[in-house]
């Protein structure tokens, strides 16, 4: 039995991101009812297939409306806007609201659903790395796809809710909240500090993590993210040399280091131009060193590992014959039976409340994920080595709201204690490459042992099987390996995209994976090992391109420097900084080339005030200065100023969801290393003399809150 069997699930929306959600929820079991205007029955587009292939069809009555009596047994009902559902809906309905922007609307004319237009206003397209330092378009509709995604597992959040209070609720995640999930990084900045200069070039800024020409004519790309791979980058390479150089002097990071790159690139670049790509490859992974051949979408998705994760599905559509595309990033490996669990009383603190949550991992998709769940109310421990993650002052805002454990699991104690932790949880996630969890004594068998009721949740680089599985794997890895980089480069070189699209889809795919598993614990006493993996999200993450079928149009690609597909729909430079356009010949009266003359030498607000007249969709292209200043963004708590430790006042992204009878508690701010160790084994019942005895032993870290320090780009 599915999670979701047996609900009943409407879908009234129009965008990708609504039917997106509506699509994930009818791929684990539930009834989901696509609504439409009668004789609406043109052939759909790729990305519609794909959400909509699993969803049966309905018909709206004259006014726009679902029947009532089918209003009137369902469970959810996706919309654009509120007032698409009668306001006496009954009161276990949950509504989920998806609008392209906010339920305020659009800052663009004609109010449609626009991830182009979302990533140019909100600081992703200003942020892409390139020859020319001006915006970059990007070809896939990355943050709404994070909106489709996190709006499922925000209704399934309420859902699970509802087993408790019997209620429903209206849910609203918008286009902001999605851009907040995955461009929140940019938004984790000392108040005032500039943007950095982006013309650094397609690859990016780090040496030790980009791609590079080899003597085949192909690309091999080097993932030597942190200090441990990029040490092991150096020896391999014989160029460790370059840390006693007068402009290093020692310092890992100073390689990457914006005045730094180019030189350091230009060593590498000539090193990987010596010999072809195979033979780096062999000599890479022997150094157990992330990397992988540079390849297209097509290749990689007719490859073994992507097959092996299961993320290639076909169906028979009714108008377009066979079609091949991606499927769900989320795989149940094992799965138990307990009792279902007894509703418990919550305080109304985001409809997660009461839930409890171990995470055990580091850098971005795992803590991410587990920092998602926390923001949706769930009680979260980040269980830390005693030297920290990695990433934590980096990527602080992928630990918001979560409380830092520093335990050491070389030691027996420590481990003792990490299972004292686990016995009080619903969800163990972790995100450590294969079999790791096993040999700490973790797998899914030894958890029962310790509390048959705990969920366990997996996010690998590549899955849990499969020729590339025991592979270490970060994002931008994926990125080449899985066509990405070559999507965006187009005819030209690969694209290193400036941020990691795969880890932040891949931590709301993990969050989403949680909340399927505590719903099916709570609806059919199910307790399943689960997974995901940044080798599934890079398929899925493609849709658009991946879903083929007879005669179906080329998929977009990019090219260098890329400003769009055409000069109807791209940025274009105006006198004081860029807009992106993007007018639908089909109802603007405007052609080309009047397009083009009509914004040239005009000021962004002059322009934007010609598209607007001429009822053309256009934004600023912002920079996240610009964004993290927004006094809109502020007032409705969808990015908010705090201060550090040492009194440096800086942004961070708000709220990631709305929820009208469980709002979320306010947010905490990122823990310090070991901040709520003592806090967290009092919890759990350990005595002050136990936990000072631990502390004096060197098994656990009690620390303080985090004092920030604000790092520049590393990509």
């Amino acid at each position: 039995m599915l999670p979701l069997e047996g609900l009943r699930i409407l879908d009234l929306t129009d965008g990708l991101a609504g039917r997106l959600a509506g699509g994930l929820l009818a791929d684990f079991g539930a009834d989901v009812v696509r609504y439409q205007a009668p004789g609406d029955d043109a052939p759909p587009l790729p990305q519609f297939i794909f959400t909509d292939h699993a969803k049966t069809v309905g018909h709206l009555t004259p006014d726009g409306t679902p029947p009532a009596d089918e209003l009137a047994r369902a469970d959810v009902c996706f919309v654009d806007r509120p007032d698409q559902v009668p306001a006496e809906a009954h009161d276990r309905l949950i509504v989920v609201v998806t609008p392209p922007c906010t339920t305020d609307g659009t800052p663009w004319a004609g109010g449609r659903e626009s991830a182009e237009l979302l990533h140019a206003y909100f600081g992703f397209a200003a942020v892409q790395a390139s020859y020319s330092g001006r915006p970059v378009d990007h070809v896939y509709p990355y943050i709404t796809i994070a909106q489709g995604v996190w709006s499922a597992t925000c209704a399934a959040a309420a859902l699970l809710e509802r087993e408790t209070s019997g209620r429903g609720q209206t849910v609203e995640v918008n286009g902001v909240h999605a851009a907040n999930i995955f461009l929140g990084y940019l938004y984790g900045r000392d108040e005032g500090s500039a943007d950095q200069s982006r013309a650094i070039g397609p690859g990016g800024l780090n040496p030790l993590y980009t791609r590079y020409r080899t003597a085949d004519g192909r690309w091999v790309f080097v993932g030597a993210l942190g200090p441990k791979f990029a040490r092991a980058t150096l020896e391999t390479t014989g160029s460790l040399h370059l840390l006693d150089d007068d402009r290093i002097r020692g310092r890992l990071d100073a390689l990457w280091d914006i005045s730094n790159h180019a030189w350091v690139r230009a060593h590498f670049a000539e090193y990987f131009a010596s010999k072809p790509a195979d033979d780096w490859i062999a000599i890479l992974e022997a150094a157990d060193i992330p990397c992988t051949i540079v390849q297209s979408r097509e290749e990689w998705f007719s490859g073994p590992q992507v097959a092996a994760t299961g993320m290639v599905r076909e169906i028979d559509h009714p108008q377009l014959g066979r079609v091949r595309m991606p499927g769900v990033p989320v795989t149940s490996l094992r799965e138990r039976r307990t009792e279902p669990p007894k509703p418990t009383p919550t305080h109304g603190r985001g409809p997660l409340d009461g839930v409890r949550v171990t995470s055990l991992g580091t850098f971005v998709a795992g803590p991410y994920a587990a920092a998602l769940l926390a923001e949706l109310g769930a009680n979260v421990v980040k269980v830390e080595p005693p030297v920290g993650d990695p990433w934590r002052m980096t990527g602080f805002v992928f630990n918001r709201a979560t409380r830092s454990l520093a335990v050491d699991l070389s030691t027996a104690a420590g481990r003792a204690t990490l299972d004292d932790v686990v016995r009080h949880s619903d969800v163990v996630m972790n995100n450590f490459r294969l079999g790791v969890m096993e040999r700490l004594g973790y797998g899914f068998d030894r958890l029962a042992s310790l509390n048959p009721r705990a969920i366990s949740v997996g996010v690998t680089a590549y899955g849990e099987s499969g020729p590339l599985a025991p592979r270490p794997g970060y994002d931008t890895v994926l990125q080449a390996a899985g066509g990405i980089m070559t999507a965006q480069g187009g005819t030209g070189e690969p694209v290193v995209l400036s941020l990691p699209v795969n880890d932040h889809t891949t931590a709301v795919v993990g969050a989403f994976t949680a909340v399927l598993g505590l719903l099916d614990r709570a609806r059919f006493g199910v307790v399943r090992q689960l997974s995901t993996s940044l080798a599934a999200t890079s398929a899925f993450l493609q849709l658009t391109a991946l879903t083929d079928y007879a005669g179906r149009p080329a998929p977009a690609t990019g090219g260098d420097d890329f400003t769009g597909p055409d000069e109807m729909n791209r940025i274009h430079p105006t006198s004081d900084g860029f807009v992106r356009v993007q007018a639908d010949p089909g109802t603007v009266d405007i052609d080309t080339a009047t397009l083009a003359s009509s914004l040239a030498g005009r000021t962004t607000d002059e322009a934007l005030a010609w598209c607007a007249s001429h009822h053309i969709a256009a934004v600023k292209v912002r920079t996240a200065s610009e964004v993290c200043a927004d006094p809109y963004l502020h007032e409705h708590g969808l990015m908010r100023r705090a201060v550090s430790v040492s009194g440096t006042v800086y942004t961070q992204p708000g709220r990631f969801a709305g929820f009208s009878r469980t709002p979320q508690r306010p947010h905490p701010d990122a823990p310090g290393l070991g901040e709520h160790t003592h806090e967290l084994l009092t919890e759990i019942g350990y005595a002050p003399d136990r936990i000072r005895a631990l502390a004096g032993e060197g098994v656990v870290v009690t620390g303080e809150p985090l004092d920030l320090e604000f790092s520049p780009l590393y990509r």
